[in-house]
């Protein structure tokens, strides 16, 4: 038998079984890439993956929460840039928070250069960034007499609405300051401030094959060169069938 017939009986036999492993692969490829063209209408890059296993296959190591600020009956705990006010997960990308104080109508969270603004539902209702600030970086935050107080570089100044402020006496504030956890309240809070990744980011590296590795994009490679291969040799069969038949 010539190389060409085996040639012909082998493209025939696999043919079939390999173009259906192609098609998976080539759908898995679709499928990512159209969904990756609308990252933006489906808010992928605000959205996360939180799982152990993920964090470590990114090697991002895990902060373990290990305090909280409380004021009245709120309390914050944060990790991995995640915080929890009152039980409820408050977003991600969060900067570490120095202080908690709960005022009239609502409860402010203090990071160096911010100030978080939320209702007594823990619903974010507005972020003060440094210029609506009466100076940066932001050391502490305290309550005085119903007044918000802000310790900063410049000096302390106080406020009733977080907006208009001025100087203050430094005497007769109660300055916000970490509470240890309990080892069960540790261990209840980690699960909860997992360390996520972007499913953009995810979904990225699945489709270039970057999230197997080092040699991942190169089997994805392989796989759309021998995609191609498998593309022109059954478009070689096709023709050679129509071929013989043309001539009988």
């Amino acid at each position: 038998m010539s190389p060409r017939v085996l040639l012909l009986l082998f493209l025939r036999r696999w043919h079939t079984r390999i173009g259906l492993a192609a098609v998976v692969f080539f759908l898995f490829l679709a499928v990512t890439g159209v969904v990756l063209n609308h990252t933006a209408e489906l808010g992928l890059d605000n959205r996360y993956v939180h799982a152990s296993w993920v964090a470590r296959w990114y090697g991002i190591s895990a902060e373990r929460p290990r305090h909280a600020f409380r004021s009245g009956g709120h309390d914050l705990i944060a990790a991995n840039g995640r915080w929890v006010l009152d039980g409820r997960l408050s977003g991600e990308k969060f900067p570490p928070p120095i202080g908690l104080v709960e005022l009239a109508d609502m409860v402010v969270v203090a990071s160096s250069t911010s100030l978080y603004l939320y209702g007594k539902d823990g619903v974010l209702i507005d972020r003060l960034e440094r210029n609506a600030l009466p100076g940066v970086p932001v050391q502490a935050i305290g309550a005085s007499a119903s007044q918000l107080m802000l310790r900063t570089a410049s000096g302390t100044f106080e406020s009733s609405d977080a907006l208009s402020w001025k100087r203050a006496p430094r005497d007769a504030i109660a300055w916000s300051s970490p509470a240890d956890l309990s080892a069960a309240e540790g261990e209840r809070y980690a699960q909860m401030l997992e360390p996520g990744v972007s499913v953009q980011r995810v979904l990225l590296d699945v489709h270039s094959g970057r999230f197997a590795g080092r040699y991942g994009p190169l089997v994805v490679d392989l796989l759309a060169v021998f995609l191609t291969v498998l593309s022109l040799s059954g478009a070689w069969l096709f023709f050679k069938r129509k071929h013989r038949r043309e001539r009988h």
